[in-house]
């Protein structure tokens, strides 16, 4: 509860002679702590009594002002001539107060001892009176009491001078005495200034209801508003406090007897200044949040739903507004409002951090150049950049990223106000996303960047449609073909030959497959029988870019099964869980895929395809009958039901969408979901 320590006010309302008893007590002794026990012990947030704050505020401030009329009047030597204007009569607000808690907060307040003990105390039985209400009403309540009181004694005063009852009510309560006070600092401290302690109280429960009314939103909207919420009780407790230390010191102008000392006054505008300093920079706060829900609401609306054109939706969406920052052409280095670049224009927006992989930016590269024939298509590229990276380090990086891009760039110092958009609906993570849109903001395909990734400029235009089309064919021709410096490839797969692609991160293993596989070709069965087939192997251990061209190649299988995944729904289907399998041996020793021309027949682990080689005299028999593929195909899920290996995927950190269920590629099961998606085929793992 530190957070109430006293701050200097912007505008302290303290008398610097401070003089004071010797036996006074500090606030400091009165700590949030000590005030929160007293308060929770008794009082929840209860709102069984609700009233209308913001009218009780504006009735305030209509008493205040008119009482400020006859303090300036009688200030002035003009007891009894204040001419009320028209628009005083018009401002008055009319309440239904609850009277007898009204006059039982009065019966607390009036004609209290000063000190900081006999303040708190009071302030208790006053919040008991006021259980049963929300806390800015509690503290409403107990101002208008005191004003109402107030509010009194000056009327009293002014009409004193033309109506003989009003004088004769004025004596019994002494009122004129309060004019002998008015040019003393503590009066003015307490209640006859624009920064008085009354006037305090009432800025703070203003600022204390405008918080209230964001309690509407959920918290994680606005994250700090459960913070102020829970500091609200504290608050009331010192505004009430406050009201009850300011109503000592205004009676004992009225009896003529020892009033609060100046440092405790001192201490409450401290306070209070330090409560005010809070709350503005809660609501701060909070203002900020809403235009980031506001623009959040928008974009939902506007973005695939509502036609809206799409240079409005890139503006709002980069700075919250209609006229944002030029964009940066990386071809010509010149600035372009976003108006002229990209009106009536199908829009690619590339959002990504700045560490962009070279083979995106290649394959962007070769998608400009192929979209410029026709230039109906536009290409923004909005810079993800970590607010804790260092900024010059940071602006560097950008500035050589961009200089490796021909299209559109988001200038550095842009703030994209849509982030949170761009993070919960379309889900940027770590990995580069690329959403398609068309002039009127429709969203065409919002995961593209594996449509680029797997089939390049094929892909274009970016629909559905397109994508479908895509899928269509057999999987290895789409994710592996393309790796394979092979000149009779497409022969073989034009000849519907036999073919086992095959790879894997030991060389060990790369080997006793290979040798395997002389050994079966040079079986005599094979030769008599004609029979025959070819391997491909992806990658090698030898040149020092197999590393790069294996990340690519992963990455593609990935950006397939999200594809297929993400158009056939998350239901397993033969394709996927065939490409789902590979995947899930990234990191095997070995692994080998067997096609008829590029149509898959299985997908196995290194260790069981070479056991199958090896076992080749069990299953030859089969050749003449089946044929090589069926029956190797065979006899491998034949040795698959004897043995068990748990199946473990992990999932990069794609951008956009991402199946969330996924089917093991070995058994119907569905795999366990986390960081990883896991799959044990029903056994215990340990066994």
């Amino acid at each position: 509860m530190s957070v109430l320590a006293p701050k200097i006010p912007s505008t302290p309302m303290a008398n610097p002679r401070l003089q004071t008893h010797k036996d006074e007590l500090s606030l400091k002794n009165l700590s949030d702590e000590v005030v929160a026990g007293h308060i929770y012990s008794k009082h929840r947030d209860d709102d069984t009594v609700k009233i209308d704050v913001n009218n009780y505020i504006s009735f305030l401030e209509s008493i205040f002002a008119n009482v400020d009329q006859i303090h300036q009047a009688s200030f002035q030597g003009h007891d009894g001539r204040v001419i009320f204007s028209e628009d005083s009569y018009k401002a008055n607000v009319t309440i239904d107060p609850p009277l007898d808690i009204l006059q039982k907060i009065s019966i607390k307040l009036v004609f209290k001892g000063p000190g900081i003990e006999i303040a708190h105390r009071t302030t208790l039985e006053i919040l008991d009176i006021l259980m049963s209400y929300p806390w800015e009403a509690k503290a409403i309540l107990c101002l208008v009491a005191f004003g109402s009181d107030y509010g009194h004694l000056w009327h009293l005063n002014h009409h004193s001078h033309i109506d003989p009852l009003a004088k004769t009510l004025a004596n019994i309560h002494q009122s004129a005495s309060l004019k002998k006070h008015l040019d003393s600092f503590k009066y003015r401290q307490v209640v006859f200034s624009s920064r008085s302690l009354i006037f305090l109280c009432l800025q703070v429960i203003k600022l204390m209801n405008q918080i209230r009314l964001f309690s509407k939103f959920d918290t994680k909207e606005i994250p700090e508003l459960a913070s102020a919420l829970r500091q609200i009780p504290l608050f009331t407790y010192w505004v009430i406090h406050t009201i009850v230390a300011s109503t000592a010191e205004i009676s004992s102008y009225l009896t003529n007897t020892e009033g609060q000392s100046q440092i405790y006054l001192n201490e409450l505008n401290e306070r209070l200044n330090a409560i005010l300093n809070i709350l503005g920079d809660y609501l701060n706060i909070f203002q900020e949040q809403l235009g980031e829900i506001n623009l959040f609401r928008w974009l939902i609306d506007h973005i695939d739903l509502f036609p809206t054109e799409i240079t409005l939706v890139v503006s709002k969406l980069l700075e919250g507004k209609v006229n944002a920052k030029p964009l940066i052409n990386c071809s010509t280095l010149m600035e372009e409002k976003i108006e002229d670049a990209l009106r009536e224009k199908n829009v690619i927006l590339l959002i990504s951090g700045l560490e962009i992989s070279n083979d995106d930016i290649r394959a962007l590269n070769l998608l400009y150049d192929e979209l410029k024939r026709e230039d109906n298509y536009k290409i923004v590229w909005i810079p993800m950049i970590n607010p804790q990276s260092n900024d010059e380090e940071a602006r560097k990086k950008y500035e050589l990223v961009r200089s490796t891009m021909k299209w559109y760039a988001v200038q550095y110092t842009t703030k994209i106000a849509g982030l949170r958009f761009l993070e919960e609906i379309w889900q940027v993570r770590e990995d580069a996303l690329m959403v398609v849109l068309d002039s009127k903001s429709k969203v065409k395909f919002s995961n593209a960047i594996h449509l680029l990734r797997v089939w390049g400029n094929n892909a274009i235009p970016f629909t559905v449609e397109r994508a479908n089309a895509l899928l269509r064919k057999n999987w290895p021709e789409s994710t592996i073909v393309k790796f394979i410096n092979q000149p009779r490839l497409q022969s073989w797969i034009d000849q519907e030959r036999s073919i086992i692609f095959y790879g894997g991160k030991d060389q060990d293993w790369i080997q006793r497959f290979e040798e395997k596989v002389v050994d079966i070709k040079n079986d005599r069965s094979m030769r008599d029988n004609g029979i025959n087939f070819e391997i491909v192997r992806i990658g090698n251990n030898i040149d020092n870019n197999n590393a790069a061209f294996m990340s690519r190649f992963w990455i593609t299988q990935w950006g397939f099964f999200i594809v297929k995944s993400q158009l056939s729904g998350s239901s397993a289907s033969e394709t996927t869980e065939d490409i789902l399998r590979l995947i899930s041996y990234e990191n095997e020793n070995g692994w080998a895929v067997l096609t008829v021309g590029s149509a898959p027949l299985l997908v196995g682990r290194g260790n069981l395809i070479v056991r199958v080689f090896e076992d080749f005299k069990r299953w030859k028999k089969n050749l003449n009958l089946k044929g090589f593929p069926n029956a190797f195909h065979d006899y491998f899920n034949e040795m698959a039901l004897q043995t068990h290996q748990c199946e473990r995927v992990t999932l990069p950190g794609f951008s956009g969408w991402i199946p969330m269920i996924v089917n093991c590629p070995e058994c119907p099961r569905f795999m366990e979901t986390g960081i990883n998606f896991n799959c044990c085929h029903g056994r215990n793992p340990n066994n």
